[in-house]
């Protein structure tokens, strides 16, 4: 938990009490049926403790992701699990982590946090933000391992299949988060189960807290064929890390893959409707391809939403963005319509 200072992530609807939450991007379609009965059905197991393998769960996903299951460890979130992997590093390789920017902060928290110096590798905005092959170009020798998340985030930017596999074929170190992959109309473009047979040097990160609205249940996961390294991701985990009811609503959302792809095709028609409506509206907004976008607007238009009762993501502390960069989920056509109509207001 947190001390002092602010929370660095969106979500803040603690201190941010009535508000609609853009700020967060989770399925607008919020959890399904069977992951809900799942979690009230293990409040009655829950005064034992878990099972510290997740034998069940890893099982499940070793059939949902064609990997085996002694490639997968799980874990208290996606959070955990950078973490994890920092702790990890520290002790196997004493140099720099790269951090493909602009990306999610826990990357660099979770790094420094372990004594890891950080080196940032720029996106650039005239090139849209979009991974080019100059990436290859990289000394990774220089490097611990890279970090890189696809679709990004805050971006919603996805990077080409073939760059991925290009810097997995490099040999260095990476760490793909494709805890978004799910929640774009091509979640297979990667071709997860190749690259784990294929490429021990690559850490996939994955997760059900965006996909099927699990924020608070905390269940994330890691896909690698570099046993070694898991054992070393493990050894810095506590063993009951993940909870009864977080493993059988892991097992409950496996089931729900044809809910999980009716919900992307939901998102993604309210995404498009929603991209156009606010360029109408003269913001700058990135051709996103998960459940948010990210734009720019010539002033700070968060606080005049914030009146309004709705809540945005911030993103001017993101290395490589500033001033006038806001990140806005894609949320239910109502809710998308509340906001559009807010931002006309403020906006004229």
């Amino acid at each position: 938990m947190l001390l002092n200072g602010k929370s660095p992530h969106g979500g803040d609807i603690y201190h941010n009490r009535g508000v609609l939450d853009f700020s967060a991007n989770i399925n607008p379609m919020g959890m399904p049926d069977p992951v809900k009965a799942a979690l009230i059905r293990a409040a009655e197991r829950s005064d034992v403790y878990p099972d510290p393998y997740c034998t069940a769960l890893r099982e499940a996903l070793s059939e949902a992701e064609s990997v085996p299951s002694d490639c997968i460890l799980c874990g208290n979130g996606a959070a955990e699990l950078i973490y994890l992997c920092a702790y990890a590093l520290r002790d196997l390789d004493a140099r720099p982590a790269l951090i493909v920017e602009p990306a999610f902060s826990e990357y660099e928290t979770a790094l420094r946090a372990a004594g890891i110096p950080v080196e940032r590798y720029m996106l650039r905005e005239e090139d849209g933000f979009r991974l080019t092959e100059a990436i290859l170009r990289v000394d990774f020798a220089r490097y611990s391992a890279v970090f890189l998340c696809s679709p990004d985030n805050p971006t919603g930017i996805a990077a080409d299949p073939v760059l991925i596999r290009g810097l997995a074929d490099t040999g260095a170190r990476m760490f793909f988060d494709f805890c978004f992959l799910d929640l774009t109309e091509d979640p297979d473009r990667y071709g997860i189960p190749g690259l784990i047979r294929e490429c021990p040097n690559v850490t996939v990160l994955r997760a059900f807290t965006k996909s099927y609205a699990m924020a608070g249940v905390r269940l994330g996961y890691v896909l690698s064929s570099d046993g070694e390294f898991l054992a070393a991701m493990s050894e810095k985990s506590q063993c009951w890390n993940v909870s009864v009811p977080a493993q059988e609503a892991g097992l409950a959302a496996l089931g729900c893959r044809a809910w999980l792809r009716e919900s992307v095709r939901r998102i993604s028609a309210e995404r498009e409707r929603m991209a156009g409506a606010l360029r109408s509206l003269g913001l700058t907004v990135l051709p996103g391809e998960a459940n948010y976008l990210l734009c720019r607007a010539s002033r700070d238009l968060l606080p005049l939403l914030r009146d309004r009762g709705i809540l945005m993501r911030d993103c001017s502390d993101y290395p490589g963005l500033g001033a006038g960069w806001f990140r806005c989920a894609v949320r239910t056509p109502e809710e998308n319509d509340t906001l559009l109509r807010a931002l006309e207001e403020v906006l004229t």
